[in-house]
């Protein structure tokens, strides 16, 4: 109680800081691929003064599109995105628009994957084993133009750091990001005639892009692409067609 009343002041105290900036409402855009957190997220700041909640969405392409058309000021994800990830999302909104802060809400705090996040364009990163005061207190912090890791994650990240001496596991295989779209399509599901339909391109084409990922990752089949996929939060077990 103690540490969320202490959260509970500093998300006041970073509003205060931000003056007339905070006065106006804040627009709010949910990514996740649970619909019922992306409800209880939502219902949470709408209790909270100066936020709208102004779209939801459990696909990653529908994210993108939402993000840059309507640009709200914050957007809070998940990696774990049907149809296109969350970090190749956050890539293609940071990259076109960098007016909306992103801040990633996950249950990952492997040093790797945090990295990746920010390397993406990502501005906060809090855990969803967390309060939502502290994700309250992200969205502040991040509408200040500051950058916002959770506690647990930011150890792991401090400690992944030291760690010079063992090698860790980092998704730098060389793929591309349309190769990253076609391996997260592969592993949940789809088949070569469906990746190519929502991919607006040819079934050659598709193949050809397996048979560079395969080569790259050195791996044969759909099944050991699926683990790779799974391993890197590429895809999640329940992500499908």
């Amino acid at each position: 109680m103690r540490i969320a009343r202490r959260r509970l002041a500093r998300a006041d105290s970073l509003a205060r800081a931000s003056g007339a900036a905070v006065m106006r409402r804040r627009s709010v855009l949910l990514a996740d691929s649970c619909a019922l957190l992306r409800e209880g997220v939502a219902a949470l700041l709408a209790v909270q003064p100066g936020f709208d909640v102004v779209g939801s969405t459990g696909d990653g392409r529908d994210c993108v599109r939402i993000a840059l058309r309507d640009e709200p000021d914050v957007m809070i994800f998940d990696c774990s995105l049907r149809g296109l990830n969350g970090i190749e999302a956050a890539r293609r909104i940071a990259g076109q628009n960098t007016r909306t802060r992103l801040v990633c809400l996950s249950t990952h705090e492997e040093p790797h994957r945090v990295r990746a996040i920010f390397d993406a364009g990502a501005h906060g990163y809090v855990l969803k084993r967390c309060a939502f005061t502290e994700l309250l207190e992200a969205i502040e912090t991040i509408l200040l133009s500051r950058y916002y890791v959770a506690r647990d994650a930011a150890h792991a990240l401090v400690k992944g750091c030291r760690e010079r001496g063992r090698p860790e596991i980092v998704d730098d295989a060389g793929l591309s990001t349309r190769e990253r779209e076609i391996t997260q399509l592969f592993a949940e599901g789809y088949s070569t005639h469906a990746v190519a339909e929502r991919l607006h391109i040819s079934e050659k084409t598709v193949a050809t892009h397996r048979e560079h990922i395969m080569g790259k990752l050195g791996i044969r089949g759909i099944a050991q692409l699926t683990r790779y996929a799974l391993r890197e939060g590429l895809t999640t077990l329940d992500s499908g067609p």
